[in-house]
């Protein structure tokens, strides 16, 4: 026999010879599978729309969030500004979008206005809500040489002239008149909220002298307050702010008003299961990465933990209290 030529396989050799190459096969085959699976979402752009304007509050923390989600999806997020009505544009938008996993929103503590006020035919279970990533919560602030050294002081004298304070709000009804509704309420105090269109316009009012006092938030007011033209009175939040750890408050002044915005990502109702658990999973890797915990802090927001049911029922017991301001703005 040639050394070039092959000895014939036996039946056994050959049997033992199939058997090992459809193993190698089947592992392989098996390899690709898996690969494949776990790649299977995201495999393209993300759209995301945002219902309020570009440098807002729910603007800023939602680029933020996406920055870092986009390096963990592997794939990249456009978020589109959406605005007008309220939110209910940006809401009907994101609402009417295909539920494909691909087209994403900013969930937000407006979302249960909608229903109690009847603004818009907009509801929680319009959407899948998937994650919190951040919140903040309105604060009222004054000017740094105006005569009300803390809100007791503010309190006091709109006891004393009543119908004579004013507070500028976002719009009647929204976030940042809510928990003034209710503070008002308990303090037993008669001020005039005055509509803005939103954070830029209200700090100019407050800096023009038009209005006593606003209920905004921490971010686009500090810069003022780190100037010495403006200063924190009180937070409607559950803690001080870490960026401003000596602002008090609501709560520990003696009311019992908590009032946080938390922000997080959501779809329209429908989507596949896969892509919200990749989504939910992502998520929560972002929220531990130190460097979006850091930015988060220096505008004043803090990180929101909340996932899918917790998170939608925080919404449902936001819904309750805004039924309540509903109520109580009807009644005067």
């Amino acid at each position: 026999m040639s050394k070039y030529e092959t000895e014939p396989l036996s039946r056994r050799q050959a049997i033992k010879l199939t058997l090992a190459a459809t193993a190698v096969a089947s592992s392989g085959l098996a390899a690709s599978t898996g690969k494949a699976l776990a790649q299977s979402y995201p495999t393209k752009q993300l759209n995301w729309v945002v219902m309020w304007s570009a440098g807002g509050g729910a603007d800023t923390a939602t680029r933020i969030f996406t920055k870092h989600l986009e390096k963990e999806l592997g794939q990249t997020i456009v978020v589109r500004n959406v605005t007008g009505g309220g939110g209910s544009i940006g809401y009907m938008t994101g609402k009417q979008s295909a539920s494909d996993g691909y087209n994403l929103i900013t969930i937000q503590g407006d979302l249960p206005k909608f229903k109690p006020m009847e603004l818009a035919p907009i509801q929680i279970d319009d959407f899948d809500v998937i994650s919190g990533f951040a919140s903040q919560s309105p604060t009222l602030i004054t000017q740094a040489d105006s005569p009300w050294k803390t809100l007791g002081d503010f309190i006091a004298d709109a006891k004393a002239n009543p119908g004579k304070r004013t507070i500028g709000v976002s719009d009647i009804g929204g976030v940042h008149h809510q928990p003034v509704v209710l503070l008002a309420e308990q303090a037993g105090i008669d001020v005039r909220a005055i509509a803005h269109d939103g954070s830029p316009q209200m700090n100019a009012a407050i800096l023009g002298g038009h209005v006593d006092v606003i209920s905004s938030y921490i971010r686009p007011a500090a810069p003022y307050v780190n100037e010495g033209k403006l200063r924190f009175l009180g937070t409607f939040a559950g803690s001080s702010p870490a960026a401003y750890p000596d602002v008090p408050t609501v709560k520990s002044m003696g009311y019992d008003v908590v009032w946080e915005q938390p922000y997080g990502m959501g779809g329209p109702a429908g989507m596949p299961a896969e892509s919200k658990e990749v989504l939910a999973a992502a998520a929560a890797k972002v929220r531990e990465i130190p460097e979006f915990r850091q930015e988060l802090s220096k505008l004043g927001l803090d990180v929101y933990e909340k996932d899918g049911a917790d998170f939608r029922d925080a919404l449902i017991s936001m819904q309750v209290g805004i039924t309540k301001v509903v109520s109580t703005l009807r009644a005067q």
